[in-house]
Order: structure tokens, then C-alpha cells, then sequence
């Protein structure tokens, strides 16, 4: 071989070493994120920037690699994969308990907060870390960061004013609980995964669902139903889910994974409100979908009974007393 051959041979082994390692010399490591929300969500979007941010703090020792839209599965399976380790982090919301911490699946439910500031109270306090200790001890996982999402809202192919206009409408819903509450108000609830659901409502196959703005935007639920009602009735959170094991693992990277997940939550929290705002904007220009005012002391009066027998049966004795006594900070 010759001198220049051996050369170019060495400047391409360099080369490639660099791909693999960070300026501090380690090894670099790819950190998969999956989550059911779409690309062009906007807490897809924050994950996004989490990756910018702990990829800069890092030196490259850490990338994230975003897996959107229940590319890996839907909520149940991105748990499991994340119980194993077949991914590092989960973006979800707090329905995810139902599975990994039943007995405190009662923090994501219809009027349980007085409103979205208390909310975070309850889940960046002592009753958040219970349930993240719970699921840290029977699955694996645990809550790294808790971040805005918005309140969850009814769509409808008819106008919801009350809880009686649901009555017989087919509608989709994601846990046990929110079940027998909209079936109190009438409905016909089932479950069925997100990335079915936009061709069920345009097929007809289901007449209603809920979510917050920016998914139903997100999803396009907007062009398939008439109306959107503000009901409000959860207060729900982003939640960033993560194996223990790798998060345990992280070792002098932790402080830069935690501090630019808190950047990139911090970021969520006020995009959340922008995005609510450009989102009805363009849907009230557009004329596809009508937004409605209904009557919220109804639907909560006709809840409140059906969570309070749920949470006798189902959840930690007290639970609904203990997120009752948190006093709300904002953020």
C-alpha cells in the first residue's frame, strides 16, 4: 500500500470515529422516543426541540430519535416497549396509569382539577411522585417531566350543549373510567386507537370522540365532524415516560437530560397556548367545523357522582381527597 493510500485510509477511519463519538470521546448513544401523537403535533414538536437541546447540552453524546405517530404501536404496546427497554422514552398522557398504575388512574379524569394550574400542582407534587414511584416499581418506568397539553374537548356531527345530545352517539374513548362517565351522559363509548380513528369518523363507523384542540386539529377531526364543544372536562398532561434502567444509567448525562427536558416543557407550556389560538382561528375561517359553548356545570354534576364511585372501586383510598387538598401554583 502506498503512503497516500494509507493516508486517506486513516483519515477515513477518523472520520467515521467521529460519527460515533461525542467531543467528550464516549461513546454517542441514540435515545428512542415513541408517542401516538402525530409529527405535526405540537408535543411531538417539543420532543423535537428536547432533541436539539440535549444534543447541543451533550456534545452529541445523546440524540434523540423521534418515532411518531403509533409508528411502534398504540399506548398499551408503547408501554411494554418501554417496561423492556425496546425504547428509552414514551411521550404520552396520564391515561397510560390505567395500565402501568391503576390505583391512581383516577389523576386523568373528567373534572378532577379545578383547572389546568391545579392540575400541574398535582402532578409536580408528592402525589405525582407516588404514582411515578408505583409504576417505577411494578413496570419499570417513571415520570421524567410533566408538561401542558390543554383540556380535552368533545367533536361531534351535532351541536353538544348538554350531556342528554349525546345520547346513542357512537363515540371513542381511551380508559375504563371515561367510559362510564359518557355512557352516564348518553353516549355509546368504545375504544379504538388513535391512527383509526380519523377514517371511523369519516366512515361513520363512530359519531363522536374527544381530545384536546391540538390533536383534534393535528388529526384532522375537523374536516370529518361538524362541531366542536368546549366541555373541558379533563385537564390532561404530557407526560415524558422513561425506563429506569436507562434513565438510572445516564450516569454525568442526567443533569443535561433533565435540564433540557425542562427547557423543551417550558417551551411546550407557552406554544401550547399560541397553538390553541392559531388552531380555532383557522378552523373558524375555514367554516368545516363550528365551535359550541356548552353548558360545563351539567357535565360536571352528571360526572362528579360516576368518578366518585369509580374511585371507591378502583383507585387509592383518598386519592380524591389528597388532589383535592393541593393548593395550584402556576406551570
Amino acid at each position: 500500500m502506498t503512503k497516500t493510500k494509507t493516508l486517506m485510509s486513516m483519515t477515513a477511519l477518523l472520520a467515521g470515529a467521529t460519527l460515533l463519538l461525542g467531543s467528550g470521546g464516549a461513546a454517542a448513544k441514540t435515545v428512542t422516543v415513541a408517542t401516538i401523537l402525530n409529527a405535526n403535533d405540537v408535543s411531538t414538536q417539543a420532543m423535537e426541540k428536547w432533541g436539539e437541546l440535549l444534543s447541543a447540552k451533550t456534545d452529541g453524546r445523546l440524540e434523540l430519535n423521534v418515532m411518531p405517530g403509533g409508528t411502534l404501536g398504540g399506548t398499551r404496546e408503547l408501554i411494554q416497549q418501554l417496561s423492556s427497554g425496546e425504547i428509552d422514552v414514551n411521550l404520552s398522557s396520564p391515561v397510560v396509569l390505567q395500565y402501568a398504575a391503576p390505583q391512581y388512574q383516577c389523576l386523568e379524569a373528567e373534572y378532577v382539577y379545578r383547572d389546568e394550574d391545579h392540575g400541574f400542582a398535582v402532578w409536580r407534587g408528592s402525589v405525582g411522585q407516588e404514582a411515578s414511584q408505583a409504576m417505577k416499581a411494578s413496570y419499570n418506568i417513571e415520570i421524567a417531566g410533566v408538561g401542558r397539553r390543554g383540556s380535552r374537548n368533545v367533536t361531534a356531527n351535532k351541536r353538544v350543549e348538554v350531556p342528554t345530545d349525546l345520547a346513542g352517539l357512537k363515540f371513542r374513548v381511551t380508559n375504563d373510567l371515561r367510559a362510564q362517565v359518557f355512557a352516564e351522559y348518553g353516549a355509546q363509548p368504545a375504544p379504538l386507537p388513535l391512527s383509526e380513528l380519523y377514517g371511523a369518523l369519516r366512515q361513520g363507523v363512530f359519531d363522536a370522540q374527544e381530545n384536546p384542540l391540538s390533536t383534534i386539529y393535528s388529526s384532522r377531526f375537523h374536516e370529518v365532524q361538524d362541531y366542536i364543544s368546549l366541555t373541558n372536562h379533563v385537564w390532561t398532561y404530557n407526560l415524558t415516560f422513561v425506563n429506569s434502567n436507562f434513565y438510572a444509567g445516564l450516569g454525568d448525562d442526567r443533569e443535561a437530560f433533565d435540564a433540557t427536558l425542562q427547557e423543551a416543557m417550558d417551551w411546550l407550556y407557552d406554544a401550547v397556548e399560541e397553538e390553541n389560538t392559531s388552531i380555532r382561528k383557522a378552523i373558524e375561517e375555514s367554516g368545516e367545523a363550528e365551535f359550541v359553548e356548552p353548558d360545563v356545570a351539567a357535565f360536571r354534576e352528571a360526572a362528579l357522582p360516576i368518578l366518585m364511585n369509580y374511585a371507591e372501586q378502583n383507585c387509592k383510598p383518598g386519592i380524591l381527597d389528597e388532589v383535592e387538598a393541593v393548593t395550584a401554583d402556576a406551570k
